[in-house]
């Protein structure tokens, strides 16, 4: 099998901050397709599903951006570029009919939602939210820092590093508007939520990323709220270094999420009704895995510290991922964007 993936990383506009991969299985070949400058330190991309727009993060301060490209042959061609209102956006997404694309800005603590014209390019804001507050960290969670965002049907779920909260919206489809449900997660004091998904199959059973003390934490919808049902080490016991968790997937069967300090990929089994098992860690190979990805049974993580993607490969059989020794050089990658098959 060939698969391709985009990946971002942080540079200046006249470096190549984003890059196209392909990594053909049979071979064990992985190697840069194009390079392409012109954003500052795209940390987060993603793609419409028509493959034809990609959609990146200026994450800069006190203002940053959102960029959008028109994916060609050769690479990508500029389309729009509009301000996010906020510092050091780090996250974007886009609603599930794609009419919106929602950028958190993480330092400033706030979340823009843009809406998006009939061939996918942003046009005008449509919404902006600030959060306040602050959590038990003083250094880490001195005041609000929205650092992820998703929407499920018609329910945006804001993730705050800052507050240790997750906040649920109403988003409006036909203007673009957030509207307060009151609703929240909430987590242990010191959490410092950063990333979240849904189980696949399980309705309101939801996991939570937890940054700083390196967990994952799993909720479950009841009577309109959200209830905590405990959480899960992503570190093996013993580990006494410094730690915080990054991205986090699910796959078949299992749930993925990546250390950095531990510099590897934590996985955990998925009981029948959703209760999680750590099951393994396995070294990604580099240092500082921020993000990471799967096409089939592989799975690509973009290596910070170390300044390499690797490659990791699930067993279909028992769910274990092993090493393969495939890698490729890029200058810090923080996002790994899989491009769907045809």
């Amino acid at each position: 099998m060939r698969y391709e993936f985009w990946a971002g990383s942080y540079g200046t506009k006249e470096e190549e901050t984003i890059a196209r991969f392909s990594l053909d299985t049979e071979t064990g070949q992985m190697e840069k397709i194009c390079g392409c400058s012109g954003a500052e330190n795209p940390s987060w991309i993603c793609l419409n599903w028509r493959k034809t727009v990609l959609y990146s993060v200026e994450e800069l301060s006190p203002q940053g951006r959102i960029l959008a490209f028109g994916v060609g042959e050769q690479g990508l061609e500029p389309l729009a570029s509009l301000s996010t209102g906020g510092a050091d956006p780090c996250h974007i997404c886009l609603d599930e009919g794609e009419r919106y694309l929602l950028a958190a800005n993480y330092t400033s603590g706030s979340l823009a939602v843009f809406g998006l014209d009939g061939e996918g390019i942003p046009v005008r804001e449509t919404d902006f939210i600030r959060h306040s507050g602050r959590g038990r960290n003083p250094v880490r969670q001195e005041g609000p820092h929205v650092h992820f965002s998703c929407v499920a049907g018609e329910r945006a779920y804001v993730v705050d590093l800052g507050t240790d909260l997750v906040s649920v919206y109403g988003l409006e489809g036909e203007t673009g508007r957030l509207l307060e449900t009151g609703e929240a997660l909430r987590l242990p004091s010191g959490a410092g939520p950063r990333h979240l998904a849904f189980h696949p199959h399980i309705p309101g059973l939801l996991y939570v990323a937890c940054e700083l003390d390196s967990s994952v934490a799993l909720f479950r919808e009841k009577d309109g709220a959200y209830l905590p049902e405990g959480r899960v080490s992503a570190l093996p016991e013993g580990f006494a270094g410094e730690n915080t968790a990054a991205a986090i997937r699910l796959r078949r069967d299992r749930l993925f999420v990546s250390n950095r300090g531990h510099d590897s990929i934590a996985a955990f089994s998925m009981g029948e009704d959703g209760g999680l098992r750590l099951c393994q860690t396995i070294p990604t190979g580099g240092r500082t895995p921020r993000d990471f990805a799967f096409m089939g049974e592989y799975m690509a993580v973009a290596n910070q510290g170390s300044d390499e993607i690797t490659v990791l490969r699930m067993d279909p059989e028992t769910g274990k991922l092993e090493r393969t020794g495939i890698s490729a050089p890029m200058s810090r990658p923080t996002c790994i964007c899989p491009v769907p098959p045809q």
